[in-house]
């Protein structure tokens, strides 16, 4: 008689598993190692969070502007952002923003590239009202729109030749279009009011 030698215990089970069945065994998925999406983040986090590539477009007006805007030249004050209006200034078919902010009752409006990254927006060029001779009419923003990359903003600002700076006077309607990479204005309305309009 020839005698067969056992097998090893691990190995005989395994043979003993294939033997009891033609099925053939389905493996457990295992978990994913990287995280979910929603993993730790905070329930206040800002849209671009979530949006493939993290462009400014994706947060629009929900962006903690507040943070990206430049500073009041006076350091006791500081800037206050008025309105925030979407639109595309740069004909590339990407919403911009437009951010209105004052300090001392004093607007302009700073335009933000909507293709850069939410976290570090890229401002287009230098804000708009913010030298002369717009600056001397102490412009209170009132509105913006944007039509086919035309910025419209309205205001009420005082007028310049006028001796008295006690309060704005004049409505006002500037327009603005990227050249470039440059803003030029390209007409200024004035509409004598008569009597004081609302400034802050």
């Amino acid at each position: 008689m020839r005698l067969v030698p056992f097998a090893e215990p691990a190995l005989a089970l395994v043979l003993l598993a294939g033997c009891t069945s033609g099925e053939q065994s389905t493996p457990e998925p295992t978990p994913s190692a990287s995280p979910s999406a929603s993993a730790g983040r905070p329930a206040d986090a800002l849209p671009e969070a979530e949006a493939p590539g993290g462009n400014l477009a994706s947060a629009g007006k929900d962006a903690d502007w507040d943070t990206f805007v430049l500073p009041c030249e006076d350091k006791t004050q500081e800037a206050v952002v008025q309105q925030v209006v979407t639109g595309d200034v740069s004909g590339d078919g990407v919403a911009d923003a437009l951010v209105v902010r004052s300090c001392d009752n004093v607007g302009t409006v700073e335009v933000f590239d909507g293709s850069s990254p939410a976290q570090r927006p890229w401002r287009i060029d230098q804000p708009l009202l913010g030298g002369p001779p717009a600056e001397l009419r102490r412009p209170w923003i009132t509105g913006v729109e944007v039509t086919s990359g035309e910025i419209v903003i309205k205001a009420n600002g005082h007028a310049i030749d006028s001796g008295s700076k006690t309060c704005p006077k004049d409505r006002l309607v500037f327009a603005f279009k990227l050249v470039g990479t440059d803003f030029t204005q390209l007409r200024l309305e004035t509409d004598p009011a008569g009597s004081c309009l609302p400034a802050g």
